[in-house]
């Protein structure tokens, strides 16, 4: 059987493990091959996303979980995906064949090496300029360096002490694709597994929820905390509230972004203040 009579999906599979030049013989074989191929925008998504890893998701995922604001050159750079999947694949094909690899690697793996030592400090006193300053470091190094699975590690990593650990678990998965052997992955996964675990248990002891619902019990802590830091009893926490709550829970005031993203995530006012319902939300989304 010719590769022409072949259904478009394996056409595709097929040029996902090939070369770029190769990519474009293999797609000129025949009219099948180059609609499956060369003037395929997904097929140019999925091998950039094969190549080069998700970055655009992984920024996504990351922005959203934590609520830091990275730096604007990341954000113009990830924060929408490329309108021309198959421009994209090319230039940074090219980019990465005119950098230096073995300088880059050892960069890469000095700044990973660095960022394990600041981030173990992190645990117990949260500094958020460090975290912003690490995870856009990682990403920095993922755009030139894209098997670098130290740095999905990393950035796994401060999900699980920000108590993402849903997230983190995504991101570890991310880094497999990258590289399986990469021990560390197996590690963190399986230290956040045995939290989420203990907490289902600690859940079963105590009546959170009822039908869905939060409990009284818990009701009554949360409109506790609530009140106690509605400083002008308007029902909602404004900005100045809400970093004072923030504060008070871990010693460190956060970004403004992360401010705003709490209201966008559980409910705000029209002025992007987290309301009570909001804030009840939160804790929901906690358990």
């Amino acid at each position: 059987m010719s590769f022409s009579k072949l259904p478009s999906n394996v056409i595709e599979y097929i040029a996902l493990y090939l070369d770029p030049k190769d990519i474009v013989a293999f797609g000129l074989c025949s009219r099948s091959q180059y609609e499956s191929i060369l003037v395929n925008e997904d097929f140019w998504k999925n091998k950039s996303i094969h190549d080069f890893g998700d970055l655009f998701r992984l920024y996504d995922i990351f922005v959203k979980s934590t609520g830091l604001e990275l730096s604007n050159d990341l954000s113009k750079k990830f924060e929408k995906e490329p309108e021309n999947w198959r421009e994209y694949y090319i230039a940074k094909t090219e980019s990465i064949n005119e950098a230096d690899n073995d300088i880059l690697l050892d960069q890469g793996n000095k700044e990973y090496k660095d960022a394990r030592k600041s981030l173990t400090t992190l645990q117990d006193d949260m500094n958020y300029s460090v975290l912003v300053h690490v995870a856009s470091k990682m990403l920095w190094i993922l755009d030139i360096l894209p098997g670098h699975a130290g740095c999905y590690y990393i950035l796994g990593f401060i999900l699980f002490i920000m108590n993402q650990l849903e997230d983190a678990l995504d991101i570890l998965d991310m880094g497999r694709v990258v590289d399986s052997s990469f021990e560390p992955f197996d590690e963190l996964e399986k230290e956040i597994l045995s939290i989420m675990q203990n907490d289902k248990q600690d859940a079963n002891d105590l009546p959170l929820l009822v039908n869905e619902n939060l409990s009284p019990e818990l009701l009554r802590v949360l409109f506790e905390i609530f009140n106690r830091f509605d400083e002008d009893h308007d029902e909602c926490l404004n900005p100045k509230e809400l970093d004072l709550f923030v504060f008070s829970t871990n010693g460190q005031h956060p970004p403004t972004s992360f401010i705003e993203n709490m209201g966008q995530r559980f409910g705000a006012n029209d002025q992007g203040w987290l309301t009570k319902k909001g804030f009840l939300v939160s804790g929901t989304s906690a358990l």
